[in-house]
Parts: structure tokens; C-alpha cells; sequence
């Protein structure tokens, strides 16, 4: 079974997390899947490209469970970061418009996956939180970046040092998301939004994410980089590996 389900019709490039079961959290093989996805859609040419998880919810971030089993955490969760940087850097220097589409839950990473998109819609019952710091994990997939430079230091604070879960109007208060639509309506507004977007000329797309990339999110492989360092680091400490232990006992 695909983790990463892909559909192309009429310009759109649609990416479908496919682990429902795990709330679409991020293994390494599904990092892998995506990576390779964003990269077809890139060959397709795709004007368009759709980013959203299976069974109602976008992503709920790392697999935590994976990390618990691996004997090396820090290796594996190295390898997850280096596989996850590559998709938000594919984002960030695609040619097309690339929407988050978020139901339910969109946490740690993938909220981070969720940032880097150009726009973003989400189900009026959906959250987002950074989850990290309940793992003692630092962020990654460029979420320290995206996040202080979009709300401020002081709101990023809140959201990571508490760390505190929004709901979707607050988000949208916030500038995380561009639409909040009620249930039930998700499909027919989304649909809308590509009708719109697609009825405009799409040939300047790449240079304005260009002057976007420059303005705001300059540096950001450099910052990926210690990211990914500094997360891989606690993920091989013994402390994390506890925390996980009490993790699942409460569960």
C-alpha cells in the first residue's frame, strides 16, 4: 500500500498522506514517499498542487512509535529530518501553488509541512499545535523559522515553550491559514479556490514565490540544517526515550 497516494487531472497535483490509521503520522518511508511525489509533481509541471491526509486528518507529526522502536532514535530521526527538509525545500522552490488541505489534527511536523505551503484551507473542527517540547524534542521541517517569522517571537514562544493547541480561528486570526470553512463544506470550497486560482495567469507563480522565498524565509536551508541537527541530537539522548515510555503509558 502507497503511503503517499497521487492523482493528476487538469493541471492539479493531488498528494494524499495514507496511514489513517496512524492519523497520517510520519514514518520515514512515508518522508520518503512524499519527497518522491513532490518531485513527480515538479516533473508533471503541475500548476497546482494539493497536499492532504486520508481519513479526515492532515498529519499528526512524527511517528513517535517508530522512534520508540528504532535502537538508534537519533539515526532514524536524522534520516526523517533529512527526508522531510527535502519536501519543504521542494515546496518552497516549486513552480505551482501548493495548498494544505487540513481536517482534523495538523501537529509538530506536520504543521510544519502545512507552513511551508503557499495556502492553506482547513475544516473549521481542525487544531494545530507544535507538540514537541511534550516529547523534549526542538523543532524541525523548518517550523522554528516558519512560525516566529509569521506570528512573532513572543506567539511561538506561547505555542512551544506551553505548548498550547489553536483552533482554526484563532489560526486564521493568527495568518496560519487563508480559509476556514465549515464541515461539509470543504470539497466545494476547495474546488472553488482551484477554479479560482487556475482562471489566473500562472506563469509569474515561480518568481513570486522567489521574492517570497528571498523576503521571508531566506536562510532557510542553513536553518533546516541545524534544525535537523539539534533534533537529531535529542532524539539519541536516554531523557527522550523516557519521555516516550510515559508517553505511551498514558495512553
Amino acid at each position: 500500500m502507497s503511503l503517499v497516494n497521487e492523482a493528476y487531472s487538469d493541471g492539479v497535483y493531488t498528494l494524499m498522506l495514507n496511514r489513517p490509521e496512524k492519523k497520517n503520522a510520519m514514518s520515514l518511508e512515508l518522508l520518503e514517499e512524499l519527497y518522491h511525489s513532490l518531485v513527480r509533481a515538479g516533473e508533471k509541471e503541475a500548476s497546482l498542487i494539493v497536499i492532504r491526509g486520508s481519513g479526515k486528518t492532515f498529519c499528526s507529526g512524527g511517528d513517535v512509535v517508530q522512534f520508540m522502536e528504532s535502537p538508534q532514535a537519533g539515526a532514524k530521526v536524522d534520516s526523517m529530518a533529512d527526508y522531510l527538509n527535502r519536501s519543504i525545500i521542494q515546496i518552497r522552490r516549486a513552480p505551482a501553488i501548493v495548498i494544505a488541505v487540513v481536517e482534523g489534527l495538523a501537529v509538530g511536523a506536520g504543521l510544519s509541512l502545512c507552513l511551508a505551503c503557499d495556502l492553506t484551507i482547513a475544516e473549521k473542527k481542525a487544531s494545530m499545535s507544535m507538540g514537541y517540547r511534550k516529547i523534549g524534542l526542538t523543532p524541525d521541517g523548518g517550523g522554528s523559522l516558519f512560525l516566529p517569522r509569521l506570528i512573532n517571537m513572543k506567539r511561538f514562544n506561547e505555542l512551544y515553550f506551553l505548548p498550547r493547541t489553536i483552533d482554526m480561528d484563532e489560526a486564521r486570526r493568527m495568518g496560519l491559514v487563508n480559509m476556514v470553512v465549515d464541515e461539509g463544506e470543504l470539497e466545494e470550497k476547495l474546488a472553488g479556490l482551484i477554479t479560482d486560482l487556475k482562471a489566473l495567469p500562472m506563469e509569474t507563480t515561480q518568481k513570486a514565490k522567489e521574492l517570497v522565498n528571498l523576503s521571508l524565509w531566506h536562510g532557510l536551508s542553513t536553518h533546516l540544517d541545524r534544525e535537523r541537527l539539534y533534533v537529531s541530537q535529542f532524539a539519541e539522548e536516554s531523557r527522550f526515550r523516557e519521555r516516550l515510555k510515559k508517553l505511551f503509558k498514558k495512553g
